[in-house]
């Protein structure tokens, strides 16, 4: 896996985090057809750009994200 691949693949997760809800890991794999590997190199992707936020305040083996929203004014 390449520096390319990750960013296409950090773009299929960010569109499935569109939807203003929280996903699990789970749920991103089976709805994005990628591996869990895949989708946890996205998400570090994604973290690392601070475009998405993680919620742990369930339990640390179940962690959801969300995407940021920023507003400019």
């Amino acid at each position: 896996m390449n520096k390319k691949v990750i960013g296409i693949n950090a773009g299929i997760i960010w569109n499935l985090l569109n939807d203003y809800q929280k996903w699990d890991i789970p749920k991103l794999s089976k709805a994005s057809g990628l591996s869990e590997k895949e989708v946890y190199t996205a998400i570090g992707w994604l973290a690392r750009e601070n475009k998405i936020e993680i919620d742990s305040s369930i339990d640390d083996s179940n962690e959801q994200f969300y995407l940021v929203v920023e507003y400019y004014f």
